[in-house]
């Protein structure tokens, strides 16, 4: 169950979606929308510690070649389906959304997310995001969707 409600998600929509749609096509992806389907829920509507204060609105782990700003937070895998486990992990931590918002783009540019440019749809994009492993979660696309 989210912890926002419909008018908090309006609001924050109208915050972070013309900043993703100037980014997301600027740098050449016909689908953005999957990528505010993202922010809503990764970072539930800036309610999350990590979108808050953080500005990591994508859930973006640090992974070995990450050389910003960090932070430590809880979070919940899906290894197994059905089963979360609570682990610690650590995430990118930027200075502004709009910072957040460019990290997250400059992490798709990598190998194996150039998948994500040839999405024709919202659907498709969230199919290549999971496949490409952007997610333990086993209901992701669907969340997303």
């Amino acid at each position: 169950m989210a912890r926002y409600s419909s008018a908090q998600a309006k609001a924050f929509i109208e915050y972070i979606a013309p900043m993703i749609q100037r980014e997301g096509f600027s740098r050449g992806y016909a689908i953005v929308t999957t990528t505010i389907a993202q922010a809503i829920v990764e970072g539930e509507c800036n309610i999350s510690r990590l979108a808050s204060e953080y500005h990591n609105h994508f859930g973006m782990k640090c992974g070995k070649n990450w050389r910003g700003k960090s932070v430590n937070l809880k979070t919940k895998e899906e290894y197994t389906p059905g089963t979360l486990t609570d682990i610690r992990d650590n995430f990118r931590a930027y200075d502004s959304d709009i910072d957040g918002i460019d990290g997250y783009y400059d992490f798709i540019q990598s190998s194996r997310y150039a998948n994500l440019r040839d999405a024709k749809t919202f659907r498709q994009f969230a199919e290549y995001l999971k496949a490409d492993g952007w997610a333990t979660s086993s209901r992701y696309v669907n969340t997303l969707c």
